[in-house]
Parts: structure tokens; C-alpha cells; sequence
């Protein structure tokens, strides 16, 4: 039997992803939590408004961080379940998928 090799670049390149946007969409929800307290803390400026920045937290954490984990969950188990590694041929499904992503 041959050994299957998986390939975990785009694995990896998804999770890095994953903490990326987790960061940037939790330190947005900080800030708007930090509103809360201090409204005067955007000194104004109007796109650091809490109107404008919620959906932009919403989203980074739903699409982004919640669609980047899934992702790279998904690269590993369908990976294993099918024992059939992206790596091996040229497949629809290769690193270049976190690119597009």
C-alpha cells in the first residue's frame, strides 16, 4: 500500500489567516467596547464611529475568522477522509485556494 502525503501548506496557510483576523476583528470589538465607556474616544473622526465600525467587526469575525477556521478544518479532514493529498497532482483544490480566499 502507498504511503499518502497530505499537504499541509494550505492547512497552514488558513490557520495563519485564522489568527490574523482573529486579532484584527477582536481588538475592533475592544475599541467598540471602549466606546461604550469613553464615546469621546475616535476625537470625532467619523469613520471611527461606533455605526462604522461594528459591522466591520461583525464581519471580520464571522466571514473572516469563522470562514478561515472552517476552511482550514475542512482542507484537514477532507484531506484524510479521502486519504487523497492536494500535493500529490494538480488539483482545483491546491494551496492557491488560501490565495483566493
Amino acid at each position: 500500500m502507498e504511503a499518502t502525503t497530505y499537504n499541509y501548506k494550505v492547512v497552514r496557510q488558513f490557520a495563519i489567516m485564522t489568527v490574523v483576523w482573529g486579532i484584527v476583528g477582536m481588538l475592533v470589538g475592544v475599541i467598540l467596547a471602549a466606546q461604550l465607556i469613553w464615546p469621546d474616544l475616535t476625537f470625532g473622526i467619523e469613520w471611527l464611529s461606533y455605526g462604522r465600525l461594528r459591522p466591520l467587526h461583525t464581519n471580520a469575525v464571522i466571514f473572516a475568522f469563522g470562514g478561515s477556521a472552517m476552511f482550514a478544518v475542512s482542507y484537514y479532514i477532507v484531506q484524510r477522509t479521502v486519504r487523497y493529498g492536494y500535493g500529490r497532482r494538480s488539483s482545483p483544490l491546491s494551496p492557491s485556494g488560501a490565495g483566493r480566499w
